[in-house]
Formats: C-alpha cells, sequence, structure tokens
C-alpha cells in the first residue's frame, strides 16, 4: 500500500489492516481499536483544516466605515477614500485635462483595484461595498464611477447593453472584430489612460500604462471576480468576436463636468 501524505480526506483500507493484524496474528479487539483511532485522528486533522480554511478566507465585516484599508492604498478606509477623492475634486478643477485624467488613472489603477480585487462575480451581484457580497461585470464599473464621484445613472447604465454605457460615458469609440486588432490598437495608445470596453457578453476597464495594457473587470470565468490581468492573459477579453471599446479619459468635457460634481 502506497503511503498516503494527505492526512485530510484519507480513508483506512478495513480489508488491508485486517490482513496485516491477522499475519501477525494481532487480536481483532486491537484491529478495532487501531481503526477507531485513526478514524479520530483523520476526522480531527480535516476538521481542523476546514475551519482554518474557513477563517483565512472569510471577508471582513461591513461597517458603517468601510472595510479595512487595503496594502496597497494610501487611504484607511473605502468611506474615507470615497471622501478624499471628493475632496480632491475640488482642488482640480482648475487643473490641466491631463491632471485630471492621471489622477483619474492613478485612482482607479492603484486604489479601487485594491478595494475591489477579488470580490465575487455574480450574475445578479450588485454590491456597493468591496469585498462584501458580489458583483456583476456592469455594476463594477457603474458602482465604482460612482464611489468616484461621477454622476451617472448608476442601475441603468449597469443593465443596459454596454455600448450604450460606452456612448455615454466614452468619446473616440472604436470597434474591432478580432483581438489583435485591439492589441495593436491599445499599444499605439499613450500612456495613463483608462477605457471602457464592450464584449460579446462582458464588460470592463481596459488601464494603459508604460508596461501595457490590463483588463480589470468581474471576472465571470470560475466565478473569480474582480481581478486586472493583461490583456494578453485575460481569457474573458480574447474569446470575443466583438469588441467595443471607447476612452474615458480623453473625454475631457466629461471629466470637467466630474470635478465639479
Amino acid at each position: 500500500m502506497a503511503e498516503n501524505n494527505n492526512v485530510v480526506g484519507f480513508v483506512p483500507d478495513i480489508a488491508y489492516l485486517k490482513v496485516i493484524f491477522t499475519q501477525k496474528k494481532v487480536p481483532m479487539k486491537n484491529v478495532f481499536l487501531y481503526f477507531l483511532f485513526l478514524l479520530i485522528a483523520c476526522n480531527h486533522k480535516e476538521g481542523h483544516a476546514t475551519r482554518q480554511k474557513g477563517a483565512s478566507a472569510a471577508l471582513p465585516a461591513s461597517s458603517k466605515e468601510g472595510l479595512p484599508l487595503p496594502d496597497d492604498t494610501s487611504y484607511t478606509t473605502y468611506t474615507t477614500f470615497k471622501q478624499a477623492v471628493q475632496a480632491d475634486k475640488n482642488k482640480l478643477k482648475e487643473n490641466t485635462p491631463d491632471s485630471i485624467s492621471n489622477y483619474l488613472y492613478t485612482r482607479l489603477n492603484k486604489d479601487i483595484y485594491a478595494y475591489w480585487k477579488g470580490t465575487p462575480w455574480d450574475f445578479n451581484g450588485t454590491s456597493r461595498q468591496p469585498g462584501v457580497g458580489t458583483i456583476a461585470c456592469g455594476y463594477f464599473v457603474t458602482n465604482t464611477l460612482s464611489d468616484l464621484g461621477f454622476n451617472i445613472q448608476r442601475i441603468k447604465l449597469a443593465q443596459v447593453v454596454s455600448s450604450e454605457m460606452i456612448k455615454t460615458l466614452c468619446v473616440g469609440i472604436r470597434r474591432f472584430a478580432q483581438f489583435d486588432q485591439l492589441r495593436t490598437y491599445l499599444a499605439q495608445q499613450p500612456d495613463n489612460s483608462v477605457y471602457i470596453i464592450g464584449l460579446d457578453f462582458h464588460t470592463g476597464y481596459i488601464l494603459k500604462d508604460a508596461s501595457g495594457s490590463y483588463f480589470m473587470h468581474a471576472n465571470y470565468i470560475g466565478r473569480v471576480g474582480v481581478v486586472k490581468e493583461r490583456i494578453e492573459d485575460a481569457k474573458a477579453l480574447r474569446d470575443n468576436k466583438s469588441f467595443m471599446i471607447g476612452s474615458l479619459t480623453a473625454n475631457t468635457a466629461r471629466l470637467q463636468q466630474w470635478v465639479r460634481e
């Protein structure tokens, strides 16, 4: 019998034990006691492993002050983050369009992702609190834009086809029938840019910087939830026959309106 190093879920082979103990002329009473010991040991370890797994996977409880601080953002809670963005917007009113678009890019690329990453996907997910409940792809885009202070029809835009959301929020709209065409287009676009992309049955952000282009979305594959991945590695992006993309950061009129909302 091969050694089984995986204790969790291990079930002793009764027939094997019976042969071993019979050959060594061990009383059957001892066989029974040995078998009982193994069952108790296995159940104890399995329960311990389950409790550990449950403890590590547990999400922090929500509160009026938001979730605890992620390691990769400079704000304390999600509520504090949203308040800080609102204060920053007031200071950005007289800034250049490039400064405003860079600010939006940074908040999405760094802070929104830091808070929302790992929040599970569900087709009916509408969570307003990162890490709590579930989120659908459309609601991930509109809820986070709303949290950044965009005055939009959050529910309506999340529920309509993504092309309507893109037309409402973006400029420079392009359509592609192949992923390679999309990749070539993005490679030619300026760094620190934010796009919204609509796919066959999915939507999310494209974030472009000097290192490449990234798809930030509520990933439905395996119900993984919010991730940010290189576009070349994003199966939910590549496996499509239709790509519609528009630039949010290039929409200077909308960004000027945003900092005054």
